[in-house]
């Protein structure tokens, strides 16, 4: 059995409770950190199974729920919305558990590890923070949207009219709607996972797949800003190691190129140690498919390869 500790801390822009959770291992001292960003609209325990294998390799697994996700609302009405804080305030959030973490657990390795919308967001916070980290893992990357500058607007415009608070299902078709299609044959969730069961359990899950605010993709827009404008990055740690990993069947990524061009931004914002591991036959959530044990595997030892 496996320590599980789940407490909150107040977000440094507003105020915000937000709630995270550890999973310890069970000796000391730890390998390192795994500090996990997670996606859009899910919530933090969708990661224990592989927060549970990370803690039996050494390792202790941390994660908090996003403003507007899981338990760090307000109340169940606000799944969705950011309070305001757009991109600055998520990547606020995770800088504060990070720095808590430094301080907890001194002189211990950290990577940071993000999936989805996460993945945008562990990007922008390296592009302010690199030097806190010790490995990035970018995991289910969303190709760069040509349409996020329009996006912008439609928010903006839809947020004067009905109120920040209002959901999208605009934005929310013109950003998602393309990789439901892919699977148009199988349940609209199809493209998350390949395992039905997953995909069945996303579907009905009152925590996962709500539309976003306005308030909310503006937020998700910053953040593929942030990740994508690798022109204006300074990096304080160049020789950082930098993993891409994900399913070579996720509509997401846009395709192989997509991928592929998420990994050379990387290198163009003047890393110069970014790896990409594409999993044949894998969808969007590679933590959550089938075979999810070869993933979980693989990047374990890719840590360990690295020193971590």
């Amino acid at each position: 059995m496996f320590a599980k500790f789940e407490s909150y801390f107040t977000s440094e822009t507003d105020g915000l409770n937000i709630s995270y959770m550890k999973v310890l291992p069970d000796q000391e001292p730890f390998r390192g950190i795994v500090q996990i960003v997670h996606g859009m609209s899910e919530y933090k325990e969708r990661y224990i199974p592989f927060m549970e294998y990370l803690a039996e390799h050494g390792y202790l697994a941390v994660i908090h729920d996003h403003r507007g996700h899981g338990k760090s609302v307000k109340s169940r009405e606000d799944l969705g919305y950011m309070y305001g804080g757009g991109a600055d305030a998520m990547v606020g959030d995770i800088r504060t558990l990070n720095r808590m973490l430094h301080e907890e657990y001194p002189g211990i390795p950290l990577i940071l590890f993000g999936h989805s919308m996460g993945s945008l967001a562990v990007r922008a916070y390296a592009r302010k923070y690199d030097t806190t980290m010790d490995m990035l893992i970018v995991c289910g990357s969303p190709a760069e949207n040509p349409g996020r500058a329009f996006g912008v607007l439609i928010a903006r415009a839809e947020g004067k009219l009905f109120g920040d608070r209002h959901r999208s299902k605009l934005l929310e078709a013109m950003s998602l709607g393309s990789f439901a299609w892919k699977f148009r044959k199988e349940e609209c969730t199809a493209w998350v996972c390949s395992d039905p069961k997953v995909a069945e359990e996303y579907e009905n899950s009152e925590y996962c797949g709500f539309t976003f605010t306005d308030d909310g993709y503006l937020a998700l827009f910053g953040l593929m800003k942030d990740a994508y404008d690798v022109k204006h990055w300074y990096p304080g740690n160049k020789k950082l190691p930098v993993l891409f990993v994900g399913g070579a069947d996720d509509p997401c990524l846009g395709g192989v190129k997509g991928f592929s061009r998420a990994v050379k931004a990387m290198r163009r914002a003047g890393y110069t140690d970014v790896k990409g591991k594409l999993y044949p036959h894998m969808r969007h959530e590679i933590l959550n498919e089938k075979e999810k044990q070869k993933v979980y595997r693989d990047i374990v030892v890719y840590m360990k390869k690295k020193g971590l």
